[in-house]
Formats: C-alpha cells, sequence, structure tokens
C-alpha cells in the first residue's frame, strides 16, 4: 500500500513539475506576470539586441522599443525600408523593464526618434482594481517618460496606443482608458511627445479582427502588422522625420 502511494505521489508530482513547466514556457513567451519570477530579467534577448545594433556605429537612427508585438515583427526593418529602423523590442517586457534596460537598449543609441508600445504586460500582472492598476501604471509611465526625456533632450517619443486584444479582451475598458490618459500625457507636452491611436485597427467597438492575431489572439501576424505600419505607424514616421530633419 505504501509503495502504491508513494509511486502515486510521485507520479502526481511529476505532472505538476510537468505542467509548471509548461505554464512557465507559455507564460515566458506571452509575457505571463504570474511565471515571471521563474525568469532572471531578458538578458539573452537584451544581449542579441546589442550584438545586432552595434551602438557605436548606428546613432542617431529610429528606434522602437517595447514588447513582444515589436519582437515578433521580425520583418520590421524591411517592411519601413529604406528608413533605418532598429528593432529593440524584447519578451513580455513593461515599462520597468524598458527603464531597467534604457542603459543598454535606449541611450546609447542617441536615437532621433523612438516608438514606444508596452501593451498590457504592465497592468496584467497587478494586483488591485482597474483604477488603481491605472493609477499606477500611468504614475510610472509619466515618471518613465521623463527620465527618458532627461536622458535623451533632442529625442522624439511617439507613444504608440495599446492594442485592443481578443486575447486579453477583459482588459478592454482599462486598456481603453490608459490609451485616453496616455494621449492626454502626449498632448501635455508637445515637444517631444507624439500619440499615436490604433485602437481601431482591432476592435471597432463590437467585435475584434481575430484574422490579425496569430493562435494566441496576443500577437498580430504579418498582415497585422503590415495594416499597423500602413495605417498608424508610416504615416506618422514620415511627419516625424520632416520634424527632425536638421
Amino acid at each position: 500500500m505504501k509503495k502504491s502511494v508513494t509511486v502515486f505521489l510521485g507520479f502526481g508530482g511529476g505532472l505538476v513539475i510537468a505542467s509548471l513547466i509548461g505554464l512557465a514556457v507559455t507564460g515566458r513567451k506571452i509575457g505571463w506576470g504570474p511565471f515571471r519570477f521563474l525568469f532572471q530579467g531578458w538578458e539573452k534577448e537584451v544581449a542579441a539586441i546589442e550584438q545586432r545594433y552595434d551602438a557605436e556605429c548606428r546613432k542617431g537612427e529610429l528606434l522602437f522599443y517595447g514588447a513582444s508585438n515589436f519582437r515578433l515583427w521580425t520583418e520590421m526593418e524591411s517592411d519601413l525600408a529604406p528608413y533605418p529602423v532598429q528593432n529593440h523590442g524584447f519578451g513580455g517586457s513593461t515599462d520597468v523593464d524598458l527603464v531597467a534596460y534604457a542603459d543598454r537598449l535606449l541611450y546609447p543609441y542617441e536615437p532621433r526618434l523612438v516608438f514606444f508600445q508596452t501593451g498590457s504586460n504592465g497592468y496584467v500582472q497587478r494586483s488591485g482594481t482597474d483604477e488603481q492598476k491605472i493609477a499606477a501604471c500611468m504614475a510610472y509611465k509619466k515618471e518613465m517618460f521623463e527620465a527618458f526625456h532627461k536622458k535623451l533632450p533632442e529625442t522624439k517619443f511617439v507613444v504608440l496606443s495599446g492594442l485592443l486584444l481578443p486575447g486579453r479582451s477583459q482588459y478592454t475598458p482599462l486598456t481603453q482608458e490608459i490609451n485616453r490618459q496616455l494621449k492626454a500625457l502626449c498632448e501635455a507636452h508637445p515637444d517631444y511627445m507624439c500619440f499615436v491611436d490604433a485602437q481601431a485597427l482591432t476592435y471597432d467597438g463590437t467585435s475584434y479582427r481575430t484574422e490579425l492575431f496569430s493562435k494566441d489572439q496576443i500577437h498580430l501576424n504579418h498582415e497585422g502588422q503590415l495594416l499597423w505600419r500602413d495605417g498608424y505607424i508610416l504615416p506618422t514616421l514620415e511627419r516625424m522625420e520632416q520634424e527632425v530633419q536638421p
């Protein structure tokens, strides 16, 4: 009897461990907060970005800094050619991560223009009411952009709205409110900030354009990326480039 119990417990424990590993791997891919503690930062991805883009040789270009909807846009450079863009998106990063790695992935490149898009990672990992999440996220964003501007006073910031995701539809009202406050923040600093509202790309107020996403319904597929580019990113890039030309 004891042997059977031991075998059962051992088998059950193995299933638990396997499940945790599976959840952790999935969480790592999509930026799911509960298993974030299993990973010590984003060192591998950050190092790969540093290797791909030499900060000494590629200063003053156009930089995309954010989470996995940038990182998974693997054809960004060719899709936005001939503009000299750098894709510095990494993992399921949050604003906290963007600040933590700014000394390596942002400041050394002295970009003339930065596109920011961090999406919902910053608040799906937070506890509390929606109001508390919004207040905490916006307080941090304000400090973050102020710190970035202090370090990069000549750089223009383009803040893309958080995408409305069918795979995280429960966060749509919260995302919409954060987008509203982000727009107001940018309008308060027109000398170096610009807000781009791309919410209509994926949601019309009634239904989501699920065909623009990969299977997880969180990350844009290439069709979605190209529509994001053509409808929102490229027009803004063209206008901002004219403004920042010496």
